[in-house]
């Protein structure tokens, strides 16, 4: 159980992040999508114009957040855009 949390919890925090960098460098949903090589038809593609309290649970795994984290917050330090928290 406690594995479940942690895990569940880590899966949320790359996720605030990578909302985080995606609204401030103006990304849309299909701008992530493109940034995927291999997303799946099931996997929907977090929103970042829409507000999300919590991590998709079901229809988006970390592995597609921490492509996109490694991802975006090298474009956000290039950019000039302060590190999440």
């Amino acid at each position: 159980m406690a594995l479940i949390i942690y895990y569940l919890r880590f899966k949320n925090l790359v996720f605030q992040e990578v909302m985080y960098y995606s609204k401030a460098l103006g990304l849309t949903q299909t701008d992530l999508a493109k940034m995927l090589p291999n997303l799946k038809q099931s996997q929907v593609v977090p929103d970042p114009s829409k507000r999300a309290i919590i991590a998709p649970i079901f229809n988006f795994p970390l592995q597609g957040l921490d492509i996109l984290n490694s991802k975006l917050a090298p474009m956000a330090k290039e950019k000039g855009i302060q590190p999440f928290r």
